[in-house]
């Protein structure tokens, strides 16, 4: 009877994981899919002013190990759930500013928020999963986010059609709204979705792969989404209704082929399915860094957010060999190593596109960075070599 009532309380976990992240995301879609046009009609802003606020709002992803370490004797659940509550209010905030200074104010606030969130999401999947199927999950979670991310954006569309032009404020309140109901979800979850004693900071040579490859996807993922979403947007005049229509078909994709990734991952490993990804990022930058065709471009923006599943490689690698005490204070680092790049990419890679008065120049640096992931994701030990030491308890080393 006791086992039958924690297997219950474990399904009842689950209901609410699924939806606090369909509330979180689609709430952030609302807000991130008319968030580049809003900055462009109201604050008038360029791509050097994007860098910059861009680099201010990835500092606090900087500070996760920190912040995980300081908050080392809350559940990961209730972590989730103050950061949850952060985001919803500095994104509500965000529709109502109107001057650089302020919305950089109020962005580095929910960022706060956001990355407190980001931090421990994971760690949450692996424990509601109980060291099973690691991939599978964070597949099936990765498909909630999608789903969640097309009603964002056909909420945001709907907007588009009924709202005045420029009038921006309703988005971020809807979104900060349905952030705000998830947070109150997430405080509902019990110990399950707590991963259990944890270490405050952890920074040991086992896990240098996984850092190197948390950097460099942080590389990778600003490049990409800061630099190509803002080129059709400055560059080629795409307005809101074509920015969140390819958003949408992004979303629907994920839908249908991220549980098919995480899968793969668990049947196969780490190692190939990352190799792919790098080979196909490779592919992706070459083809923004030399080719000017709008429809082109809209293809290989697909293509890339298509691709960014196989980044659930790189947290099933760490699961697979991480103490259980390790985990969540090494995911964390992996989000400081993942916001150094962050951080720094936007500012620079805008300074590179004034000085080389090319947008296309911080996409020949996304080549280089895909290059060196390719060759770092060869050095991840076989799926069968990684098994053979795993601690079959806790799915971890």
């Amino acid at each position: 009877m006791k086992d039958l009532t924690l297997e219950k309380l474990l399904e009842r976990d689950w209901k609410l994981f699924i939806w606090l992240t369909f509330l979180f995301m689609f709430g952030f879609a609302v807000y991130n899919g008319v968030f580049l046009n809003f900055f462009r009609d109201v604050l008038t802003a360029n791509e050097l002013d994007l860098g910059r606020i861009e680099s201010f709002r990835e500092i606090p992803g900087l500070l996760a190990a920190i912040s995980a370490g300081i908050l080392v004797s809350m559940a990961e659940h209730r972590m989730a759930a103050f950061g949850l509550f952060i985001c919803a209010i500095g994104i509500t905030a965000n529709g109502f500013q109107h001057t650089m200074l302020h919305l950089t104010l109020s962005t580095v606030f929910w960022s706060i928020g956001f990355h407190l969130y980001q931090t421990v999401a994971s760690a949450i999947t692996m424990a509601l999963a109980k060291g099973e199927d690691g991939g599978k999950h964070l597949g099936k979670m990765k498909m909630v986010g999608s789903a969640a991310t097309i009603f964002g954006l056909l909420v945001a569309y709907l907007g588009s059609l009924l709202l005045p032009k420029g009038m921006y404020l309703p988005y971020f309140v809807i979104g900060g709204g349905s952030i705000g109901i998830s947070a109150i979800l997430c405080l509902m979850l019990s110990n399950h979705a707590h991963g259990g004693r944890r270490q405050s900071i952890v920074f040991k040579k086992k896990y240098k792969l996984y850092y190197l490859l948390s950097f460099l996807e942080g590389c990778r993922r600003m490049i990409f989404s800061i630099f190509a979403a803002f080129t059709l947007v400055l560059v080629y005049h795409q307005g809101l209704v074509a920015m969140l229509a390819v958003q949408l078909v992004n979303a629907v994709l994920i839908v249908a082929t991220a549980p098919a990734i995480g899968k793969l991952i668990d049947r196969i490993g780490e190692r190939t399915p990352l190799t792919w990804y790098a080979a196909g990022l490779i592919l992706v930058f070459i083809g923004y860094a030399v080719t000017r065709n709008l429809i082109t471009l809209y293809a290989l923006f697909i293509i890339d957010n298509m691709l960014f599943s196989f980044g659930i490689g790189i947290t099933t690698y760490l699961h697979r060999i991480a103490a259980k005490e390790d985990f969540t204070p090494s995911l964390a680092m992996g989000v400081t190593m993942n916001h150094i790049a962050a951080v720094t990419v936007p500012y620079f890679g805008a300074l590179l596109w004034l000085k080389m008065r090319d947008y296309q120049a911080p996409f020949w640096v996304g080549v280089g960075v895909a290059a060196v992931s390719l060759i770092v994701t060869r050095f991840l030990p076989a799926a069968k070599a990684i098994r053979s030491v795993a601690d079959p308890a806790l799915g971890t080393n």
